[in-house]
Formats: C-alpha cells, sequence, structure tokens
C-alpha cells in the first residue's frame, strides 16, 4: 500500500513539474501587438505606423522578459535600469515590468485564439508570436511616439 501511495504521489509531481514547464515554453518568444480593438473597431496602424511598434517583447523559457523600445536608435532599456519578468498566473500570462524611481508596472494578458490579449477600460491590445518582429519607418514613428509613452501602453499615466 505503502509504496502505491507513493507512487502515485510522484506520478502527481511529475505531471505538474511537466504542466509547469510545457506552460512556459508555450508563450516564450518574441510577442508584438497585432491589433487595437475599441468600440468593436480594430485599429492595426496609427499614422501609417502599424500598431506592433508600440508593444513588443520577448518572454524568456527562465521568467525573465525583455521589452523592446518602439525604436531602435532608443537606449537599450535594460542598459537604463528597465527590468522586466514573467509568470502564469490563473491561466493568465502576467508580464511585471520594473523602472527606478516608478512602481512597478504589472500587465496581465489572457491567451485567445492563440494570440495574448491585454483588457483595459474595453480596450483590448492582442498581441501575436513572431520569429521577427516586424520592420517599422522609424521616421513615421518618431512622429507619433510623442503622442504615446511606454506607460500609457501599459495603464500608467
Amino acid at each position: 500500500m505503502k509504496k502505491t501511495a507513493v507512487f502515485l504521489t510522484l506520478a502527481v509531481m511529475m505531471v505538474f513539474c511537466l504542466a509547469g514547464c510545457g506552460g512556459r515554453e508555450a508563450y516564450a518568444g518574441k510577442w508584438e501587438a497585432s491589433e487595437i480593438v475599441m468600440n468593436n473597431s480594430s485599429i492595426t496602424e496609427m499614422g501609417g505606423v502599424p500598431i506592433c511598434a508600440l508593444v513588443r517583447f520577448e518572454l524568456d523559457k527562465s521568467g525573465s522578459a525583455k521589452w523592446m523600445p518602439p525604436m531602435e536608435s532608443v537606449k537599450d532599456p535594460s542598459k537604463e535600469g528597465v527590468s522586466a519578468r514573467w509568470k502564469i498566473k490563473d491561466g493568465k500570462v502576467v508580464l511585471t515590468v520594473s523602472q527606478p524611481d516608478e512602481d512597478d508596472k504589472v500587465v496581465e494578458f489572457e491567451p485567445k485564439d492563440g494570440k495574448l490579449v491585454m483588457a483595459q477600460s474595453g480596450t483590448e491590445i492582442r498581441l501575436v508570436n513572431v520569429d521577427e518582429y516586424t520592420p517599422v519607418d522609424e521616421e513615421k514613428l518618431s512622429q507619433i511616439l510623442g503622442y504615446y509613452s511606454f506607460s500609457q501602453m501599459f495603464g500608467g499615466q
């Protein structure tokens, strides 16, 4: 009887370990916004720039994450004290971004139809997993960047 109980306990532990690892692998990789949905309208670009330029990040299997700045010419945020990590909690991908002298930004993404969806105040930002980030015209992007900051995109003021 004891052998059966030990075997069942080990089997259950293995199932939970495999489920946890598989969950992280399912979300590891590069993600970028594909659309913003507001009032039943889908927006895929702003001022001629694809939405993907505004929200991009890479999730590592280890739980670390890398936020990609909207423009390649912007300094690497990891060298400016910006760090990010992620986990799976209650079936959602939870991304935490830390910046010097600011409170951590915590953003939850719900998996839906192969996408990660951030919903806030009736607006959804939908992200897709990509092999490579979509190229963006930096000149056009620089014209709209004054309107949208990282904090605004992730629920700050």
